[in-house]
């Protein structure tokens, strides 16, 4: 009963039925309403965007959302965002197949590595976390292009565009928590 009690909160229905909505299945329909925004994100980004991916605009919102479901539900919620999220842009993409897969894990490991130095629950926490979280996934960005691609070349617009994106995400974080 105590069990009842804490994991769930009831009320009447309509014919005095009793309703009974617990908080795991608050928390499935809320990562899932996450994993619906996460696909739409990446459907339109792809249609609104250049094809390379990098815009003056390119505001990273996987990364908060996965920063967020990080504090809020675990890293075993956050993991497996990151790495589907990382599986449907390498699907859709037409770049190296599982560059996008180990960016998102890489942002994900970063978000726990920060959060071990910085208090994700604060806001000056979190624009710290999700800046050097979006830097880090840039720099691997660019290595692994480096690496695996011999037409790579690093350019001044790359830079101010992750610049940008960069600052832009990190202050935009605490709106979304």
């Amino acid at each position: 009963m105590e069990f009842y009690r804490r994991h769930s909160k009831s009320y009447q229905g309509r014919e005095g039925e009793k309703i009974v909505t617990s908080q795991k299945s608050r928390k499935l329909s809320f990562c899932l309403a996450a994993w619906l925004f996460g696909v739409s994100f990446t459907l339109l980004k792809g249609i609104w965007f250049d094809p390379w991916g990098v815009s003056i605009f390119d505001l990273d919102l996987l990364t908060i959302l996965t920063a967020y479901l990080f504090l809020s539900f675990g890293r075993m919620y956050a993991g497996a965002f990151a790495l589907g999220q990382g599986l449907l842009i390498d699907i859709f993409s037409s770049g190296l197949h599982g560059l996008f897969t180990f960016l998102y894990l890489s942002v994900f490991w970063g978000i726990y590595l920060g959060s071990l130095f910085f208090n994700l629950r604060t806001a000056k926490g979190q624009i710290m976390i999700v800046m050097l979280v979006i830097f880090f996934k840039n720099i691997v960005f660019f290595t692994v292009l480096s690496l695996f691609s011999n037409s790579t070349v690093f350019s001044k617009s790359f830079l101010s565009a992750s610049a940008i994106s960069i600052i832009g995400t990190g202050l935009i974080t605490p709106v979304f928590f």
